[in-house]
């Protein structure tokens, strides 16, 4: 549905992207992560036509941003951080304004609407008494309008307490399954987007660190235990085997895919005996993490758990 190919951007002698790549397909949450300046407004200013890349494509439902720019755009649905509205107005005023400046868009039912962003009953009040919460679910609902195939959320969750945080988790998880749309939600928050996302592409100094999916990490925290006697052994023999093994307490510690825990067991079972072997799941912060520790970066930004 979403398609970026090698997308690079210069800013005066700045690189702001090199080679970005990755894809958003109909029914998935895709988190786009990474710190403050790290290229996400400028990913999102490319992929919405507001700013042109040096290199690369970027397409939308198979229409080019550039080439077929009018079709791609009419495929895009976007806000950024918070939306702003005529507080005077009520929720329905303000999403009819929206529609009136849309060329060709015909007929709207906003009860549908408003059933589908969680405003059923409230487009008759004022926006001007919405909470924070119910502005951003208006916001997703007025970028949805022209029936738009991809969404685009920049830090959605910005000033959102826990319980609106939740609330639209759950719209945009629900709305991305039944309305097979591609939602791709730009944010620094490691713990809301591990909630949230499908998948996830990790993007630090311009460049895509990994893409990886949510629920199926490629790293987990193994943990071995095994005879004392054997242990030095045992950790060797993974080391040569390129499983990255430590000593801890009285357990071996390795970083490796979960599927990798069949073969680990065969390395050690015919040298010592297997007395244990546990699974702890990475989240979504720990993996960062090890991804910039593996690239070298010395920015992780663990304040955003």
């Amino acid at each position: 549905m979403l398609k970026i190919e090698n997308i690079s951007k210069r800013l005066g002698k700045d690189q702001i992207l090199k080679n970005v790549s990755f894809e958003v397909a109909p029914g998935e949450v895709f988190g786009f992560l990474g710190p403050n300046g790290a290229g996400k407004t400028t990913t999102i200013r490319i992929i919405t036509g507001l700013l042109e890349q040096d290199e690369g494509k970027v397409t939308v439902n198979g229409h080019d941003v550039v080439e077929e720019r009018s079709k791609a755009l009419t495929q895009i649905g976007a806000i950024v951080e918070n939306p702003a509205f005529y507080p005077y107005m009520t929720g329905k005023q303000n999403l009819v304004h929206a529609k009136n400046l849309i060329p060709g868009l015909g007929d709207v039912d906003y009860e549908a609407l408003a059933r589908l962003v969680g405003l059923e009953g409230k487009l008759s009040k004022k926006v001007g008494e919405y909470s924070l919460g119910m502005k951003q679910r208006l916001g997703i609902a007025r970028a949805l309008l022209h029936n738009p195939r991809v969404l685009i959320l920049d830090e959605p969750t910005n000033g959102l307490d826990p319980a609106g945080i939740a609330e639209l988790r759950e719209y945009l998880r629900a709305m991305a399954r039944d309305q097979n749309i591609a939602i791709l939600i730009s944010s620094h928050m490691l713990g809301e987007m591990e909630q949230i996302s499908d998948r996830y592409a990790i993007i630090d100094q311009g460049v895509i660190k990994s893409v990886e999916s949510v629920r199926n990490e490629t790293g987990a925290k193994i943990s071995i235990r095994v005879s004392k006697a054997a242990t030095a052994e045992v950790i060797e023999v993974l080391r040569n085997a390129n499983y990255p093994a430590e000593q801890w307490n009285d357990q071996i510690m390795i970083t490796a895919p979960e599927e990798e825990c069949p073969a680990i067991a065969r390395l050690i079972v015919p040298m010592a005996d297997l007395h244990e072997l546990t699974i702890k799941r990475m989240t979504l912060e720990e993996q960062f993490l090890e991804i910039t520790k593996k690239e070298g970066d010395s920015h992780a930004f663990a304040h955003t758990k």
